[in-house]
């Protein structure tokens, strides 16, 4: 599997209860569910911190190989996704890491 993790940060002026309605809401959800080859997506919300979260929230994004993620990272549909994001998120402090997931318990 390969999985994409964005680490998302809120626009200046939204709280993160606002951002996390929009990021959570029906529009962006069905909109990164439109990726082609997406196997699975998660949406963890910062609830709290010790002090001040480090971010507004991670999203993971699972594609059944790596072929298939560049695809969809290239993708209109990755596109508009990301466009809509622009609505809530920081695009500037918003990052991206395609990961390798190495289970340690569980």
């Amino acid at each position: 599997m390969a999985k994409v993790i964005f680490i998302l940060h809120r626009r200046d002026g939204l709280s993160r209860e606002q951002s996390a309605e929009q990021w959570c809401g029906a529009r962006h959800t069905a909109l990164v569910a439109k990726l082609p080859g997406l196997v699975k997506y998660v949406q963890n919300r910062v609830l709290s911190a010790p002090g001040e979260p480090i971010c507004d929230g991670v999203g993971e994004l699972w594609f059944a190989s790596d072929a298939a993620m560049n695809v969809a990272l290239k993708s209109p549909e990755m596109g508009a996704a990301v466009e809509d994001a622009r609505a809530f998120l920081d695009m500037e402090r918003t990052g991206l890491l395609i990961v390798e997931e190495r289970p340690v318990v569980g």
